[in-house]
């Protein structure tokens, strides 16, 4: 059963391309209150990553987020694609 629950985890969130050279990330958000999405967290991502949210601002169609730990480009690129669940226990 424990593979069938990581297949149940809730997407509250998606984060895109990095956005300028400080770490940032694109995120787009599918809470019921997009600004609130980074109540939810700390977060999981897919494959495990521990992610938390430090400051959110509106950008056109998405934040623009600043993730703990994330000081630089290359480190939010490679988390593009990724999706944020609440993490577990």
């Amino acid at each position: 059963m424990a593979a069938r629950s990581s297949e149940q985890r809730i997407c509250v969130a998606r984060l895109g391309a990095a956005h300028g050279v400080r770490g940032e990330v694109k995120l787009w958000s599918f809470t019921a209150d997009p600004a609130a999405v980074a109540d939810y967290g700390p977060f999981a991502t897919a494959d495990g990553r521990a992610i938390e949210i430090e400051a959110l601002r509106p950008a056109k169609d998405f934040f623009v987020a600043r993730l703990k730990g994330v000081a630089d480009r290359p480190a939010a690129e490679a988390l593009r694609n990724g999706r944020l669940s609440p993490r577990r226990g």
